[in-house]
């Protein structure tokens, strides 16, 4: 499968008008993303959907938010249109799926790692304010649906990216903790509530892979799970795989004094962040699961699935991040 990608990528430049354009592999996680250079020196961005995890509608409300984002002066991925003004190809796989195709801009910049800067934090949290400013602001088009990120699909048993219970490894001890966790924290968001000052569209995936760092700009990409949920799970996303790494109190403190900039939290807010943190710990533990022989899965390291457990123990016990804010 993986050796037919290149030729589908070249299929969907067909509809852009660039037969002749190179098409390189970026990378291969849930999207497959291409960079593409024409003999002309223009550069784009190719991103070849999962299939079967976004419909055509998702999709295109994606892109209208990132219309919407990009006409407000927020830097993030600008969508182009092919030779007929569509910007959402559909392409026949070989094994009678499709896979759809959107074609971006090309954005300058490099992917911080967990040694960057914690001030790069400052920048991040003063664009998400922007981004939820707007999104609480922006009124949404007709027929415009995205996911929805809960309890019940992100570590319930709708989970969209696999059940933490199946991950290779797990224990009776194990699971007990990890439900322990998941009724704590179920309550405290049921008590946090869902009013639309604290839950709206998001990004929902603005780890450290997402951002594009350039001098002291700091770009948003990847928009692929932008969907509906806790304005604050964004900070929760922006630490993903790196919970425990020893830089995350100055990364949010930073977060948090970028965000008060531009954008407002209360009291409750702040101490809901632990419990969001948590849980996108242990989500992400069930997609390492469905992902295990991934090369981003084993460069996490075999201790990674031990230091989830920790950090659970931790925040049970009340003993992680008690300081925030």
């Amino acid at each position: 499968m993986t050796d037919s990608l290149p030729l589908l990528a070249h299929a969907a430049l067909a509809h852009y008008g660039l037969p002749d354009a190179q098409a390189s592999l970026l990378s291969i996680s849930e999207n497959v993303m291409f960079r593409v250079d024409t003999a002309t020196g223009q550069r784009y961005a190719l991103r070849l959907h999962r299939p079967g995890y976004h419909s055509v509608a998702e999709i295109n409300s994606e892109l209208a938010w990132l219309d919407a984002l990009h006409d407000s002066g927020v830097e993030v991925p600008v969508p182009v249109p092919g030779t007929d003004g569509a910007r959402i190809r559909t392409l026949p796989m070989p094994d009678d799926t499709v896979r759809h195709a959107v074609m971006f801009a090309w954005m300058d910049g490099t992917e911080p790692t967990p040694d960057i800067d914690p001030a790069a934090f400052t920048r991040l949290g003063r664009i998400t304010a922007r981004l939820h400013d707007h999104s609480r602001r922006w009124v949404r088009p007709q027929g415009f649906i995205r996911k929805i990120w809960t309890p019940d699909t992100m570590t319930g048993p709708h989970a969209l990216w696999g059940q933490w219970e199946d991950v290779p490894g797990m224990t009776d001890a194990a699971r007990e903790l990890i439900a322990d966790c998941l009724i704590r924290i179920n309550a405290q968001l049921d008590d946090y509530g869902q009013p639309e000052q604290r839950f709206g569209l998001i990004h929902a995936d603005l780890r450290l892979a997402n951002l594009l760092v350039s001098d002291d700009r700091t770009r948003l990409i990847d928009f692929d799970d932008c969907g509906i949920s806790w304005f604050m799970q964004d900070l929760a996303a922006a630490l993903s795989f790196h919970e425990d790494h020893p830089q995350v109190p100055r990364w949010i403190d930073h977060w948090l004094r970028g965000y008060a900039i531009a954008g407002h939290m209360d009291q409750a807010d702040l101490d809901i962040l632990p419990a969001l943190i948590i849980q996108r710990r242990i989500q992400l533990l069930a997609w390492t699961g469905t992902h295990r022989h991934t090369r981003q899965v084993e460069s996490l390291g075999t201790d990674w699935f031990p230091r989830t457990l920790g950090l659970c123990r931790a925040w049970v016990d009340g003993r992680f991040l008690r300081h925030i804010g």
